[in-house]
């Protein structure tokens, strides 16, 4: 059975930048599906440097790549939550826990210091 992780932006971020140990690693493992979600595409594909279109290509297909999870009402109303409860600070941040907690996936992410207050995430490494 697929274990579903949700990959965090500074991930892709590293891997882009030739960090590809972790990312890779999880990749290659059979159980591991990998996921990103909207605002992770949001913050991955807003980059001023992808102005360039051919740079803007790759990262498109780059993050083409990853099982995309949708992010519905129930992330909408755990994010309310998340923050009101001073769980998270960044609504960015505080969407893609809720994505990891409604959708039961686990994050990768190098940011443990956002995430670190969230009860019953999941977090790696």
């Amino acid at each position: 059975m697929l274990t579903n992780l949700l990959v965090d932006t500074n991930i892709l971020i590293d891997f882009s930048k030739g960090k590809k140990q972790l990312l890779e690693e999880y990749s290659n493992e059979k159980e591991w599906q990998l996921w990103v979600n909207p605002v992770v595409m949001a913050e991955w594909l807003n980059n001023k440097e992808l102005i360039d279109t051919g740079k803007l290509k790759k990262a498109n297909e780059f993050i083409g790549e990853f099982n995309c999870a949708e992010i519905g009402k129930d992330e909408g109303k755990m994010t309310g939550k998340l923050i009101r409860n001073s769980q998270v600070d960044y609504l960015g941040d505080a969407l893609i826990a809720a994505n990891c907690l409604v959708k039961k996936m686990y994050l990768l992410t190098r940011n443990q210091k956002h995430f670190k207050k969230i009860k019953g995430l999941k977090l790696l490494p």
